[in-house]
């Protein structure tokens, strides 16, 4: 990890900095998006966090305090939500430490437990090693598409919707 890595709230004045980083394939700069994130913030639905090196974005993420996962969101389990790391600052420790600060807020709250969801294709190989290391268990539910169960000798398609949802306790 870098020594100038920096995490903080999103602010409504970062929206320019997002859209200005080159993040590869998986970062998502939609302004409508952001302004979801920060409305949602301000209703204290969601903490949506940007990780900087000096002045640059290189990584985001939320912690939802209710997920749309109905188990996660039947037992009070906060969802860590759409962590991306930009390609070119990735292997560095970013996503690790962003993990460890969602994992401080839902403690500083009171949640025993936190969870995420990830996704079964290589382009998800990284973080599914990343995960376990760091903890991160199956849920024992099995996998789900579009937060629906599947179930055996149901044909899924292998997008970013089919999601094995993982759980740490804190």
């Amino acid at each position: 990890m870098t020594d100038d890595l920096t995490i903080r709230a999103l602010e409504a004045g970062d929206l320019d900095l997002i859209a200005a980083t080159d993040g590869g394939p998986a970062w998502n700069a939609d302004p409508m998006l952001w302004q979801d994130y920060l409305a949602e913030a301000a209703r204290d639905r969601r903490v949506a966090l940007l990780a900087f090196q000096g002045r640059h974005v290189v990584g985001y993420g939320t912690l939802l305090w209710q997920s749309d996962y109905l188990p996660f969101s039947e037992a009070g389990i906060p969802e860590i939500n759409n962590l991306v790391v930009a390609q070119a600052a990735r292997r560095g420790g970013i996503a690790t430490e962003m993990i460890g600060r969602f994992e401080q807020l839902a403690a500083s709250a009171g949640k025993p437990v936190i969870g995420l969801g990830v996704g079964l294709y290589a382009d998800y190989g990284a973080a599914q090693r990343l995960y376990v290391r760091l903890g991160y268990l199956p849920d024992g539910r099995g996998i789900t598409y579009g937060e629906k169960p599947v179930a055996a000798d149901q044909p899924v398609r292998v997008d970013d919707d089919l999601i094995l949802w993982l759980t740490k306790s804190l």
